[in-house]
Formats: C-alpha cells, sequence, structure tokens
C-alpha cells in the first residue's frame, strides 16, 4: 500500500512534529504534506524527507498563519491525494480536513479538536473583543469541521481525556493510542538548583499566569521556559524570584528538568507530555487535576496535583513538592510507561482495522514500527 502523512503545519517544535516524527520512521517510503512549513522547525530527523506543502504557503510569507486559517480548510481539502491508499493525519487543527480517492482510507491521529474552534473562551482568554469579532468565522468552520470529522475512517486520541472530547465535538468513537515519548533522551540528576521549573509555548491557555502568580505569592523561585505571543506581558509580571528565559537549546531544558525541585503544569493538559518528561528527568510534575495529568500523575506518588486553579492552591502544591520528595528512580521507572514502544504497533494494528473494514487491501501490513 502506499501511505501518505498529512501534518497541520511546522511551525512550531512541539509534541504533534515528534508524533510525525514517529510517523515518518514508521513509514519511511511515505511523503509528508502540512499546510505551511518554516524550515526553523522541521525536526532534524525531517529533513531529508519529502515535505509538500499547499497553496498556503505563499500565503504565509506574506501575512500571520492565524490571519489565513479561514483558507485551511481549502487548502487541505485541495490536496491531491489519489495515489494514495491510506492516509494518516496527524491534527489539531484542519489535517483531517484532506480528501481521499474512493476505497482508501484516513485514519486521523487528533491531538485536541481544534482548540480555537471549540474551546474559544480558553483559547482567546483575556481577549473578549477578538473571541467575538471571530464568532461568525468561528460558526461557519465548525459545520466545515464536523463534516471533515464525518468523512475520517478512524480516530486516535492521545488520551482518553481526547477521545471524550472528540466524542462530544465530532459524535465519533476514538481509540487511545498515547504518543510515543523518548524516555531515554532523558536522565536523573543528584544536582538540585531549588528552582521550581515551566516548560510550555507562551499561549493563554497554557495559564503560565497562574505559575508566576504562585510563585510571586509564596516567593518561591520559578523559571519559565518557552516562547510565543505573550512573552513580554509574563515577564512584567514575574516578580522578584521568576525568571522569564525565553526559548533554550533542548541540552539546556534537559538540565533543566534533571536539576529542578518540579515541574508545573498549571493549565489541563491534552495529554502531558512534560509531565511524562518531568518524571523521565527523576522530577515530580505539578498539574493541574483535569485533562491527561489524571492519566499520567498519581497523586503523592509520581507527582502533585492541585484541584483548585488559582494561585494560593498551586503555591500550596509547590511547598507540597518540598516538603515530600519523591523517589527519582520511581518517577523514571513510571515514565517507561509512555516511551513508545507500544505506539507503533497499536497504530499498525488501527490502521489495518480500518483497511480491513474497507476491504481495500486484504493480507495488509505495516512497513515497520517505530
Amino acid at each position: 500500500m502506499r501511505v501518505a502523512i498529512v501534518h497541520d503545519y511546522f511551525t512550531q517544535a512541539g509534541g504533534a512534529e515528534r508524533v510525525v516524527e514517529h510517523l515518518a520512521r514508521l513509514f519511511p517510503d511515505a511523503p509528508i504534506y502540512a499546510s505551511v512549513v518554516d524550515p526553523r522547525f522541521i525536526p532534524p530527523s525531517l529533513r531529508d524527507r519529502e515535505i509538500r506543502t499547499t497553496f498556503a504557503q505563499r500565503l504565509a510569507r506574506r501575512v500571520p498563519l492565524a490571519a489565513i486559517a479561514p483558507l485551511m480548510p481549502a487548502a487541505f481539502g485541495q490536496l491531491d491525494l489519489s495515489e494514495f491508499d491510506a492516509v494518516v493525519s496527524s491534527s489539531s487543527g484542519f489535517a483531517h480536513h484532506v480528501s481521499v480517492r474512493p476505497g482508501a482510507v484516513h485514519l486521523c491521529y487528533c491531538h485536541t479538536p481544534p482548540r480555537f474552534l471549540w474551546a474559544a473562551d480558553d483559547y482567546h482568554r483575556g481577549q473578549p473583543v477578538r473571541r467575538r469579532a471571530l464568532a461568525p468565522g468561528r460558526s461557519v468552520l465548525r459545520i466545515l469541521d464536523r463534516a471533515a470529522a464525518a468523512r475520517v475512517d478512524g480516530y486516535l486520541a492521545v488520551s482518553a481525556h481526547i477521545a471524550a472530547r472528540i466524542r462530544t465535538v465530532y459524535g465519533r468513537p476514538a481509540t487511545v493510542v498515547h504518543p510515543p515519548v523518548d524516555t531515554s533522551a532523558f536522565r536523573p540528576s543528584a544536582v538540585r538548583t531549588g528552582r521550581f521549573l515551566v516548560v510550555s509555548r507562551v499561549r493563554a491557555y497554557k495559564r503560565l499566569d497562574l505559575a508566576i502568580d504562585a510563585a510571586n505569592l509564596a516567593r518561591l523561585p520559578l523559571d519559565v521556559i518557552g516562547d510565543g505571543p505573550g512573552l513580554d506581558a509574563l515577564s512584567r509580571r514575574a516578580g522578584p524570584t521568576v525568571r522569564v528565559l525565553g526559548r533554550r537549546p533542548d541540552t539546556e531544558v534537559r538540565e533543566a528538568l534533571a536539576t529542578c525541585v518540579g515541574v508545573v503544569v498549571p493549565a489541563a493538559q491534552d495529554f502531558g507530555l512534560t509531565l511524562v518528561e518531568a518524571q523521565a528527568s527523576g522530577r515530580p510534575p505539578i498539574a493541574f487535576a483535569a485533562g491527561g495529568a489524571l492519566e499520567v500523575v498519581h497523586d503523592g506518588v509520581t507527582g502533585f496535583l492541585f484541584r483548585d486553579q488559582t494561585p494560593v492552591a498551586l503555591a500550596a502544591t509547590m511547598r507540597r513538592a518540598l516538603e515530600e520528595p519523591l523517589d527519582p528512580a520511581a518517577l523514571a521507572g513510571a515514565a517507561t510507561r509512555f516511551d513508545g514502544a507500544g505506539f507503533g504497533p497499536a497504530l499498525l494494528e488501527a490502521l489495518a482495522d480500518a483497511v480491513a473494514e474497507r476491504s481495500v487491501a486484504p493480507g495488509w501490513e505495516g512497513s515497520g514500527a517505530s
């Protein structure tokens, strides 16, 4: 069978892009499609792979990506995928809007239904005027999004939390296949900086403001690593014990993960890649008790959970992490549940099931394993 991989865009480096790296290893001959590609954000392992873009690539050179979001359903819909027997999309935006030829199979690995469509209050937190201004266009895009979801042959979800959201938003069942985490890239350390850590993209819905407010309130040392449009505002919010460091090299991030007191994750996570990376580094995640964190963190055993999304509750849990140290080896062991060994076989099995249901290729066999 000929397989194609479709991803939303390569304009940032995150968990979704790491999933595409695993998909590319699973299907070594598959071309990769994306709406827009910024060469700076192509993972090193994909730089020799064929990556095809849409007409949005030309527009993105002149206008911000957010401004052309309404055109993304058309951009993906116009991709010619007629030569492929199966398409695997990696979607948290519009990648699942692709069309496949009659008889072909489309399997969607869903990181989340588009947050800017289906969780607009959260996504546009602190921007009520913008949220209201975009409401008419959002209504149209929701109609198109549900129609696209109905054409997908099978859904995989990064967590049970996202599987439930897929059922609520799209009315579709989804099989949970946790994203692969390269836990071997992280190592516990006996060194301690005495500082808490946040590693996150700087977006309003990530609630980094909450982490800074908690550190300010309790005068706890906190480092914030990450980049995004709200970085300057975070810097202004930071008190004397908080350092907003911006984007840092991967080697520095891994060192910070291994030597911090704990990793603060103040917002509900779709899955929680950072939670697992913290555990693999032998450090406890300190997470809001919602979403994917409930599937990764056992409170007081493999991390700490706070149930009220307030500075007071978070500060109290950060102090708890100081007073109740957890065993680094046990934390690292907990992370191995997500080390990726099961990702390839689970995805191939789901694809085989979808193919068998379509009856397009009896005897299908996958081309490898991650």
